[in-house]
């Protein structure tokens, strides 16, 4: 399909062949920075925080139970 300007010429609104989106925009592979932040925040802190939630969920914590069997096991879906 095209468009109609102001002038009343009609823009060709198609990618060029072989050019999709925008090429100049997000480099592949960048990550997004709250993914980041996270990452440094976690940075060292992974292995005590997983013991941990592994201890409450022995102890009874359904909160930290249902975490453990969700990365052990993906959740069944109804339907």
């Amino acid at each position: 399909m095209s468009k109609s300007d102001k002038t009343g010429k009609k823009q060709d609104t198609k990618f060029k062949p072989g050019e999709s989106g925008n090429p100049d925009g997000r480099p592949r592979g960048s990550r997004n920075a709250t993914t980041l932040a996270l990452e440094a925040l976690f940075d060292g802190e992974a292995e005590a925080l997983t013991r941990k939630a592994i201890e409450l969920a022995k102890t009874g914590d359904i909160p930290a139970l249902r975490i453990c069997l969700d990365r052990l096991h993906q959740p069944i879906r109804a339907g």
